[in-house]
Order: structure tokens, then C-alpha cells, then sequence
């Protein structure tokens, strides 16, 4: 099979479990913050916060760099493998011991026995990551998409059922558990019959590996710090109430772009690395990719923007009305933040995480204070404000610093793939916000939001048939001959 349909393939499968698993991540997250008081939620975010930390550190970009390597021999998986192991048992003894340490700086000692019970994932992850890495460096995202999907349903159905008996955080944490223990065993049955990690162990064979994860750990960390400091600010200064009602803006406008958005870069990340070494092709194909993003994301964001203050009581109850000016803003940021994604799989086909690395420490220079300071002056609001600021000044230096340096000079090219997104998606704006002005007060909440959302996916749906965009027109090609050919699968 050819590297473009296997991609194409590959986008099909991730597109269905990518649906699937962010669908029921948000059915979850809805019921929770209906279910929970501000305190439990608060305390679960909080705690899954701290928990993507330690996981990235556990990984140290090992993952990835099974997949940015061409050619990778048996002595540097079972290398790799081990190491894997080690760091997640270091990992979880490190994280239970420090349990108590961690919740006293954030004020907080309700999230010690949370800390103490997701530090058992650590065990268990490091058993399945090596074998999804050479899944996702095949392009098998078949399998990837079945196992992924299994789990979360686990996990989902294990929290729904358990909640209703013990509606504490807890019990979502323990739901989490369950997802990585049926995500690992699932891995690891399927991936033993692709390769089986022997005892062997030399870390000369895996230098450059190592060197890629430094790498790669050290950019994420500061993406981690940019991304979450919010919720750690907000957690230790105004409580964890607070901070869940913003991380729960944050889930249902940065969360599910960055998901969906896993469709596309997961599987472009190993077909970009396959040809690495070809700028004019990289440079075409990376620029369609940030206009389909934005495709994908920028009329879904603009028309929750505009919704939101009937969407926020009608979804999760009147007690979470004091986030909507919060999830506005949130909306802009994850837009903002959809349009960078690609870059980072672009980065990292090239072997050049060290560029995203030294802008990352530049950026965090502008985003801490930013954060500390519109906290400090105006809580939720102020920190959400701060936030999008850096955001913004974070998308117009991204060309100059990370993509213009690996791709060479192409200015219009980044302008022009932004403006398409953003021109299909005004209809959308407009006529979601009309509705709203007219039909406020005449009409139930459910009943003014689905007119709302109806009507905003018909604007942008005429827009893209009206289009001659040559992007716009390739796809509804490709969309076209898709649709014949499964017509003509069921005649025969």
C-alpha cells in the first residue's frame, strides 16, 4: 500500500476512535459536573492535572522517538522497553512519596489519597507504549483505534456505574485506572505478536533516542507549564472549586479540538517523517494540513463562542454560569492553539524539537507572568485574559521562529492557510449570533441552542459547497470519489 493511502487509511481509523473516545469523554465530563459539587470536581481536574506531568516524564519522548527513526534495530526496542519500565516504576514509588508535598503547595489535602492511587498507572503504562509506538510508526491505526476505543468504553462505564454509589473523585480515578490497565493488556497481547522485548540492555544503542527524548521531554515540559499553570495558579490561590469550573471551560473548548486535531497530526507525524528530507513536499502538504485544522476546528469554536451562555446552564447547571465569560475567551485560545498543533509533528519529522524547545522558554518568560499577575488581579477571568494574550503573540512569532527555519521563506502561504478557515467559518459566527439576539426569551434553552447550531452548520456547510478554493475543491473531490466508491461496493 502507498504512503498516501496508508495515511489516508490511518486518518479513517483515528478519525473514528478519535470521535468516539473525545464523545465520551465529554458525555463523562457533563455528568460529573452535574453530579459532583465544585469542591470533587475541582479536586478530580486537579489531580489529572498533575498526572499528565508525571506520564510525560515517565514516557521521556521515548514513544516518539521510535517512530522519527527510519530504521530501529532489536537490541534498541528491548533497550528502550526496559527503560520505559524502570522510569515507570521510579516514577510511581517517586510520585506516592511525594503525595503529601505536592498537595501542601497547592493547599489542598484532599488530593493526597488521589495522588497516591493514580500513581499506580505508572506501573502499568510502560507495558503498552512501545507497542503502540511501532503500531503508529507502521500506520496501524486500525488496531490502534480498536484498543484505544475498548479502553475508554472501560473506563467510561466503570465511572458512570461507580459514581451513582460514590460520587466522589475517587471513584473517577479509579475509572481512569481501568482504562490503563484494558489499554495496556490490550497492547501488550496484540504487540507480543509483533515483536517480544528479549533481556538485553545497552545504552550506547540508544543514545540518539535518548538525545531525541531530552529533546522532546524538555519542549513538553514547557508546554505543560503553558498549558496548566492556570489551573495550578487558580487551585493554590482561590481553591479547587475555581480551578475545576476553569479546566472545565477548558475541556469542552481546548480539550476537543486538540483530540480531534490527534486525527490528522498523530498520522501525519510518521508520514511527514517518511519524507523528511523533501522541504517542497513537506512544505505543501504542511500547509494544507493547517488549513484543514482549521476546516475542523475554527467554525465548531466560533459558534460555541457564540452559544455558550445558553449552552453552560442548559449542559452542566446554573451553578457553572460563572465560567461563561471564561469559556468565551477559551474559545479564541483553542483556536489559537489548533493552528499550532501541526507544527509540533512538522518539528519533530524533522528531528528539530530544539527549536520548539528554546521558543517554548521564551514563551514561558511572557505566559508566567501573564498568568500570575491577570490571577492575582482578577482570578478566573484575569488568568483566562493573560492566556490568551501570550496565545496570541505565540501564533504570530511561531512562522518566524519554528516554521520559516525547517520550511524556508513562506509568509503568504502561512496567512492565506489561516484566512480560509476563518472566511468559511463567518456565516457561522453571524448566524448563530443573530438567532440568539432575536430569539432569546421566546424560546426553551434547547430549543434556541439547536436552532443555533442547526442553523450555524448550515451557513458553514453552503459556504463550503459554494467554495472554489482549489483546497476546498480537492477535498469535496476526495469526498466525492470516497462516497462513489462505497456505492459501488454495495452493488457489486
Amino acid at each position: 500500500m502507498s504512503l498516501r493511502k496508508k495515511t489516508l487509511s490511518g486518518a479513517k481509523w483515528s478519525a473514528i476512535a478519535t470521535v468516539i473516545i473525545t464523545s465520551l469523554g465529554l458525555i463523562q465530563i457533563t455528568w460529573l459536573a452535574r453530579l459532583f459539587d465544585n469542591h470533587q470536581f475541582g479536586l478530580l481536574t486537579v489531580s489529572l492535572v498533575i498526572f499528565a506531568l508525571v506520564d510525560m516524564l515517565s514516557d521521556f519522548g521515548i514513544a516518539n522517538s521510535i517512530i522519527q527513526r527510519k530504521v530501529i534495530g532489536y537490541l534498541e526496542l528491548t533497550t528502550l522497553y526496559w527503560l520505559n519500565v524502570g522510569l515507570g516504576i521510579t516514577v510511581c514509588v517517586t510520585l506516592f512519596l511525594l503525595s503529601n508535598a505536592i498537595a501542601a503547595v497547592l493547599r489542598n489535602p484532599d488530593l493526597v489519597p488521589l495522588i497516591k492511587t493514580l500513581a499506580l498507572a505508572f506501573v502499568m503504562i510502560p507495558h503498552g507504549q512501545q507497542f503502540r509506538a511501532l503500531m503508529q510508526k507502521e500506520l496501524e491505526f486500525n488496531k490502534i483505534g480498536m484498543i484505544e476505543t475498548a479502553s475508554v468504553l472501560a473506563g467510561f462505564t466503570f465511572t458512570v456505574v461507580s459514581v451513582q454509589f460514590w460520587p466522589c473523585a475517587l471513584t473517577a480515578i479509579m475509572g481512569y485506572l481501568v482504562n490503563c490497565a484494558v489499554r495496556t493488556l490490550l497492547f501488550g497481547y496484540l504487540g507480543r505478536k509483533i515483536y517480544r522485548p528479549g533481556l538485553h540492555f545497552s545504552f550506547a544503542s540508544v543514545a540518539s533516542n535518548l538525545r531525541f527524548g531530552a529533546w522532546l521531554t524538555a519542549d513538553c515540559i514547557i508546554n505543560y507549564v503553558n498549558t496548566n499553570l492556570p489551573t495550578l495558579v487558580l487551585a493554590r490561590t482561590l481553591g479547587a472549586g475555581v480551578a475545576g469550573g476553569f479546566n472545565l471551560a477548558w475541556n469542552v473548548t481546548v480539550v476537543p479540538p486538540m483530540k480531534l486535531n490527534q486525527i490528522i497530526t498523530r498520522v501525519l507525524f510518521p508520514a511527514f517523517a517518511k519524507i523528511q528530507d523533501d522541504t517542497d513536499r513537506l512544505r505543501v502538504n504542511f500547509y494544507k494540513l493547517l488549513s484543514v485544522v482549521g476546516v475542523i476546528n475554527f467554525p465548531a469554536l466560533l459558534g460555541l463562542m457564540v452559544v455558550s451562555g445558553n449552552v453552560v446552564p442548559l449542559l452542566f447547571g446554573e451553578k457553572w454560569n460563572s465560567i461563561i465569560p471564561v469559556l468565551q475567551l477559551l474559545c479564541v485560545v483553542g483556536l489559537l492553539r489548533a493552528v499550532d498543533n501541526p507544527i509540533g509533528s512538522l518539528l519533530m519529522a524533522k528531528a528539530r524539537v530544539d527549536i520548539s524547545f528554546k521558543y517554548n522558554v521564551f514563551k514561558s518568560c511572557l505566559f508566567i507572568p501573564a498568568i500570575l499577575l491577570g490571577g492575582y488581579l482578577a482570578g478566573a477571568i484575569g488568568v483566562t485574559r493573560g492566556f490568551l494574550l501570550v496565545q496570541i503573540i505565540n501564533t504570530i512569532l511561531s512562522y518566524f521562529v519554528m516554521i520559516k527555519p525547517v520550511l524556508g521563506s513562506c509568509y503568504r502561504e502561512y496567512i492565506l492557510s489561516l484566512w480560509l478557515p476563518f472566511y468559511l467559518s463567518l456565516p457561522t459566527l453571524v448566524v448563530s449570533y443573530g438567532l440568539n439576539i432575536t430569539l432569546q426569551g421566546h424560546l426553551s434553552l434547547s430549543a434556541l441552542v439547536g436552532m443555533q447550531i442547526a442553523t450555524g452548520m448550515l451557513a458553514f456547510a453552503a459556504m463550503v459547497v459554494a467554495s472554489r478554493h482549489p483546497l476546498v475543491v480537492e477535498l469535496k473531490s476526495q469526498f466525492c470519489r470516497s462516497e462513489k466508491m462505497k456505492t459501488l461496493l454495495r452493488a457489486n
